[in-house]
């Protein structure tokens, strides 16, 4: 059993329900006055869980819309990475799996289906991106060389919460960095802004109130091409982190000068 190319199944198969359905989903609801959920998230999750638990059936899970399973290493799955994007017909989307135990990352891989880009990484041996049947010539890919904060494009997020001191506080921080770097961007895609991190179209990104589903793909990516990750302080991440700061490390402790507490 190759937990790489079961990850890629799952994703692949996920990014099919995505595809077919966009642009034409049925039903919207809602989280919070903000965040959402279509039926093609838990359709996604069902193909996703269905395909993990067959092939690696003493493996837990934990996913976004609620599937849950014990087991040392983790499956850590957001079905449908940037659901609002998705939901607009903005076309920044797609599945994510994290492969953990405790807090390290060991395998991810991120989709994007309307560009049909497959981004995936196994701990220790470097990160790629292929068409996204995986039947092309996979491509190594690293992080920018961008050392000077002016060159730099971040992608950030915020947190969904808008009251209050820490969102102010946010902002702040947010009209700080810009002012340093070459441009800002909000993406709301969370694992596929860490690809792009890792692939070099990116050098930074900085975003509150993320959970474990939503970076885990991301971060087994991110870091096999060369890049770093932490909390706002620099210190390191945790799968419980709710502060994050990615970046191609050239320009990473600029980052957290600007953002820590």
């Amino acid at each position: 059993m190759n937990e790489l190319e079961v990850a890629i199944k799952a994703t692949i198969r996920a990014s099919e329900i995505i595809a077919e359905s966009y642009g034409n989903f049925k039903q919207l609801d809602f989280k919070s006055d903000i965040d959402v959920v279509t039926e093609v998230d838990f359709k996604c999750e069902k193909a996703i869980t269905e395909i993990l638990r067959k092939e690696t059936p003493d493996y837990g899970i934990i996913a976004e819309e609620g599937t849950s399973f014990p087991g040392e290493k983790v499956w850590i799955v957001d079905p449908l990475d940037g659901t609002i994007n998705f939901a607009h017909s903005f076309p920044l989307f797609g599945p994510s799996i994290g492969l953990c135990r405790g807090d390290e990352v060991l395998v991810g891989v991120v989709a994007d289906p309307i560009r049909q880009e497959l981004f995936y990484a196994t701990k220790g041996n470097g990160a790629f991106v292929n068409d996204l049947y995986n039947k092309g010539e996979p491509k190594q890919i690293h992080v920018s060389n961008v050392k000077k904060m002016k060159q730099s494009i971040v992608a950030t997020g915020l947190p969904y919460n808008r009251e209050g001191e820490y969102y102010q506080r946010m902002g702040r921080n947010l009209i700080a960095l810009e002012k340093e770097i070459q441009s800002v961007r909000k993406l709301g895609m969370a694992a596929l802004t860490m690809a792009y991190i890792g692939a070099g179209r990116l050098e930074g990104y900085i975003v509150s109130g993320a959970k474990s589903w939503d970076m885990a793909g991301g971060i087994a990516i991110l870091e096999e091409a060369g890049g770093k990750i932490t909390d706002y302080e620099g210190e390191p991440y945790s799968l419980k982190t709710s502060e994050w700061l990615a970046s191609n490390a050239h320009l990473h402790q600029n980052f957290v000068d600007i953002y820590k507490n």
